[in-house]
């Protein structure tokens, strides 16, 4: 997990600067958004638990419900796809997600660092059935420094 994890720290450090990288570790998924105190950003999430099964990724674009210094509220949908299963002759397509969640900042003197608290409603691409998943992780939001 490691060997993941670094180089995507430093790929979202430098490539956006503003964006942020979560890790939901009982989901098993790897988040990085773009900036995420705009009003609207993108968040792509990539499943990690897995080698050749599923390696399901989702792109959601979000919008700011409510943010202050502390928290962030945010709401957005989303599409579910897996570039393997589409190899192997399945739809790319897996499903469509509804995102609605909370990143909390616990402690004051670590402003960047996030706590957070998400539900997700899922159905499948044909609408037959479909999940809530609810995730707690933690996301580090970068930020660029401001010159003084």
């Amino acid at each position: 997990m490691k060997k993941l994890l670094y180089p995507l720290l430093f790929l979202a450090s430098s490539a956006f600067g503003q964006a942020s990288l979560g890790y939901y570790p009982w989901a098993g998924i790897v988040s990085v958004s773009s900036n995420p105190t705009r009003s609207v950003w993108v968040d792509a999430r990539f499943q990690t638990n897995t080698l050749f099964g599923q390696l399901n990724t989702s792109l959601s674009p979000m919008v700011n419900l409510r943010q202050a210094a502390s928290y962030q509220l945010y709401a957005g949908a989303g599409i579910q796809f897996s570039a393997v299963n589409a190899a192997l002759g399945d739809g790319l397509l897996q499903g469509y997600l509804l995102h609605v969640g909370a990143r909390v900042v616990p402690l004051a003197s670590l402003p960047r660092v996030r706590v957070a608290l998400e539900v997700s409603p899922y159905v499948v691409e044909n609408f037959k059935s479909g999940l809530l998943y609810t995730r707690f992780g933690v996301v580090y939001h970068f930020q660029k420094k401001t010159e003084r």
